[in-house]
């Protein structure tokens, strides 16, 4: 099994529990400070409910407390690499350069450590480098939808395909998003998540193969008939 990364889409439709969806898209997108493969990275929300989505994500953006992550009241710590802080700023001043609008962050913390401010990125353009990259840090990327054909649209728009999440209680869009989205994992009303008991791994340029479940036993497994 080869894992890649991913830019993972988080889809929140009309139908969905909005206030949970924000509250766990917080979570999403600065799971391990934002360095995670399958953290959420970009969020397609619906016309009808982006504006109340929106304003609580933003919010709960803003309320992180970043500090020592070596405290227990920190959400927040600082980035892995040097290296990685930088191509962090690049990207985020390459997506304000193409058009983005900056609704909080945007910028690096000063002091020890390679901290990032939470961010939020609303009104990219498809032309923005960063709509087919991925972005590792917690910088959210924000896009608004009219109906489950462009929000299947949107989020199969990117090189990568490990996982997505999917708010919504129509039955009829949760059979569509599970069928037609390009990726190795959908998770429904809920946050992706690795567990043993399912298999794990992606399509497209997140690799190839599976690990844990019945599946990824099988991948260390010789079978031959006799």
């Amino acid at each position: 099994m080869l894992e890649l990364g991913g830019s993972d889409p988080f889809v929140v439709m009309p139908s969905a529990d909005v206030a949970a969806a924000a509250t766990t898209a917080v979570m999403a997108r600065t799971i391990n400070n934002g360095q995670s493969c399958i953290a959420a990275k970009r969020f397609i929300v619906h016309d009808a409910v982006y504006d109340r989505f929106l304003a609580s994500f933003v919010e709960g953006m803003r309320s992180l407390r970043v500090g020592d992550p070596g405290r227990e009241d920190t959400d927040l710590g600082p980035l892995a690499t040097e290296a990685g802080r930088v191509g962090l700023v690049r990207q985020v001043e390459a997506a304000v350069g193409a058009g983005a609008r900056v609704l909080l962050g945007g910028h690096a913390l000063p002091g020890p450590g390679w901290f990032y401010a939470a961010t939020v990125l609303a009104d990219l353009p498809a032309t923005a480098p960063v709509h087919h990259e991925e972005v590792f840090g917690p910088v959210a990327l924000v896009y608004r939808v009219r109906d489950v054909d462009a929000a299947i649209t949107l989020a199969n728009d990117t090189p990568y395909g490990l996982a997505s999440s999917v708010w919504t209680n129509d039955a009829g869009e949760r059979e569509r998003f599970v069928r037609e989205l390009a990726a190795g994992m959908t998770f429904v009303n809920a946050m992706v998540a690795s567990d043993p008991r399912l298999p794990f791994g992606g399509i497209k340029r997140s690799g190839y193969g599976r690990e844990l479940g019945a599946l990824g036993i099988r991948e260390f497994t010789n079978q031959r008939r006799s």
